[in-house]
């Protein structure tokens, strides 16, 4: 019996060593990916390609108080439109017919239920 036990054991941890090791072999191999194989690929990818021009710095264009009051008017005038106005009073009437899609399940058990009594 109790060399039974001790197998179990053995097999039990045979499991979490290689459980564990998988887990934190995957943790270094991603770790090494974004640290030193991403950064890498980057510094290719961001070289200036031979033979091409070079970008003209572009100026910005400072708006003015005035351009800046027009278009936040504008925005806050096309919110407000969409917005739909509803009335807050919810009406719940009884529906006149006893069949509904919300009760259709209820109604298709009982006949069913009543079918096998006869």
């Amino acid at each position: 019996m109790d060399s039974s036990i001790i197998a179990n054991i053995d097999d039990g941890l045979v499991i979490l060593f290689v459980g564990l090791s998988i887990v934190f072999l995957s943790l270094l191999l991603l770790f090494a990916f974004f640290q030193y194989i991403v950064p890498g690929a980057l510094r290719l990818l961001r070289r200036p390609v031979e033979g091409a021009k070079q970008a003209v710095p572009v100026k910005e264009k400072v708006s003015s108080g005035e351009e800046i009051a027009a278009v936040t008017a504008a925005v806050y005038l096309y919110l407000e439109e969409t917005h739909d106005l509803e009335n807050p009073v919810i009406t719940i009437s009884k529906s006149p017919k006893d069949y509904s899609p919300w009760s259709s399940k209820i109604y298709t058990t009982h006949t069913a239920w009543r079918a096998g009594l006869k």
